[in-house]
């Protein structure tokens, strides 16, 4: 990646559907204020701007979906004044940050001089020093970034933490430096510098991980709908297991959010090394809210955004770290303009949300982003009909959908655009045999783990209900046994794809890029 690359709209991306998605720390209720004269704010700040109608986020949302930014921007920062705070400044700096990224200082200083210093508490401090740190950067400035940058506290949420990680990445990438001697604080007013974290559980700051890693408790489910889903992860845990020698044994603890806290306490009583799972997220949600994390935790799930703990390694088959490969993937070879279909629900939101930002952020253009009904063909053809009507440009379709819907919308495409090339993630193929089924897909280029391409290479593939989830349980006791020499610059080869671990404890996968030929997948050449 070339410098000019770093610079296209760095955090665009990470902001697209902020505020009607997941990411959105606003109310529902924001969504159609309009602005009132406040007089907190200089009216001189309100500069006129070409949008049509009355200002509010749902408007700037419109906006910014149609690659108006600078107008969205100031729609964003005229809705903001009529909001009591602290929702005026989170606005105002939601306006700022568009502006940061497009590198236009001027306006976005003249957003950040109306935001009163005694009224940016909490997370919107960071977001006011994430702000400041995006604009150096996408003005050439990534030493000046480096330093303005927050930490990664654990009391940010999840979004934010992710933008500030890619902040620092780029910023090095563009030779940004931060000698040791040099205090983070430089330049930053005393108000905006950061205070140490005050709600650490004494426990688990003094949480370390073992020398050696010989004894392992599974956190699973055996019964219910999860039921069969956690006998498949343990099963994956014992054959990985068996490869390290009798010095690795494994216990399953029969584990809901009810029972958690008592499972995990008599693991630790039993002298587990490491905890693996849970692997529902409520359970784990309740685990993290117990604050009695002694010994160390491997997650199979991803926490509720904000929680952490300093015992906690997070890891799961997760949909944004395939959408984030395949942005990645397709920038790198030219492929810059993006149609973008997903269906209309909060996974869909999730992976095109995490796939907007990963292409926008490496100099790629979503054209248009479509959520499509989970309906008949007949709806999905209108829908993708109305799409390629707007995508005027596209070099490439991102897809986001479940087998059935792909067996359905790639004929679609097929027929209506045959010149454009679809990408999605794993969840296009089912993990079972089905070659006449299947046979709609053909061409797709996807994310997929290489265990799945390695059964089917031996045929075996079919001797398993859920082998990604098996493998996720073998690369589980990889992971547990290799954490205390891990570190960022370590990958480990595993079976649900290239493992590494992130500053925030975060295990990241990068997966094999795979392709449908005949009805059966088949590593892209």
């Amino acid at each position: 990646m070339t410098i000019q690359d770093l610079r296209y709209s760095l955090s665009v991306g990470l902001m697209s559907g902020m505020f009607m998605l997941q990411g959105c720390s606003l109310s529902s209720n924001l969504l159609n204020t309009s602005t009132t004269s406040n007089s907190t704010y200089s009216s001189e700040n309100r500069a006129t701007s070409s949008f049509r109608g009355r200002p509010s986020v749902e408007l700037g949302n419109q906006l910014f979906k149609q690659g108006r930014k600078p107008e969205a921007a100031e729609v964003y920062y005229q809705a903001a004044l009529g909001l009591p705070s602290p929702q005026r400044e989170r606005v105002i700096l939601q306006a700022a940050e568009v502006s940061a990224s497009l590198g236009d200082e001027k306006t976005t200083q003249r957003y950040l001089k109306n935001i009163p210093r005694q009224a940016l508490g909490g997370e919107n401090q960071a977001r006011y020093r994430y702000t400041l740190a995006l604009l150096a950067l996408q003005n050439d400035q990534a030493t000046q970034a480096l330093r303005l940058l927050p930490s990664l506290s654990s009391n940010l949420s999840a979004g934010l933490r992710s933008k500030i990680a890619l902040v620092r990445q780029r910023a090095l990438e563009m030779g940004g430096s931060l000698p040791a001697q040099q205090s983070t604080t430089q330049g930053i007013p005393p108000e905006l510098q950061p205070q140490p974290e005050t709600n650490q559980h004494p426990v688990q700051a003094q949480t370390i991980l073992p020398r050696a890693v010989e004894r392992l408790a599974a956190l699973l489910p055996d019964a219910g709908a999860l039921g069969p889903v956690g006998k498949e992860i343990y099963q994956g845990m014992q054959d990985q297991g068996s490869q390290f020698g009798t010095v690795t044994t494994s216990t399953q603890y029969a584990t809901t959010a009810a029972t958690v806290l008592s499972q995990y306490q008599q693991a630790v009583s039993d002298g587990a090394d490491i905890i693996l799972g849970p692997l529902d997220k409520e359970a784990l949600d309740v685990l993290l809210a117990s604050n009695t994390l002694t010994v160390p935790v491997l997650s199979l799930n991803y926490t509720t955004e904000g929680q952490s703990s300093p015992a906690l390694y997070q890891f799961g088959l997760s949909p944004e770290d395939e959408a984030r490969q395949v942005a990645s993937f397709t920038t790198s070879r030219g492929l810059r303009q993006a149609l973008v279909l997903v269906p209309d629900s909060q996974w869909g939101n999730r992976l095109a949300e995490a796939f907007t930002a990963a292409y926008q952020a490496a100099g790629g253009q979503v054209v248009s982003s479509v959520a499509y009904p989970n309906s008949t063909s007949k709806d999905y053809l209108t829908t993708l009909q109305a799409a390629l009507a707007n995508s005027s440009g596209a070099q490439i379709v991102f897809l986001g959908a479940s087998p059935t819907q792909a067996r359905l919308m790639k004929p679609l495409l097929q027929a209506q655009a045959p010149e454009l090339p679809v990408y999605a993630t794993s969840h296009v193929f089912s993990g079972r045999l089905e070659k006449t089924k299947d046979a709609d897909l053909e061409g797709i280029i996807y994310t997929e783990i290489p265990f799945v391409l390695q059964s089917l290479q031996q045929g075996r593939l079919d001797t398993l209900k859920y082998p990604r989830l098996y493998a996720l349980g073998m690369d589980a006791v990889t992971i547990a046994k290799s954490l205390p020499a891990l570190t960022q610059n370590q990958r480990l080869q595993g079976h649900t794809g290239e493992i590494s671990l992130s500053a925030n404890r975060l295990i990241q996968r990068r997966l094999v890029m795979a392709t449908f030929k005949d009805g059966l997948p088949t590593i892209l050449e």
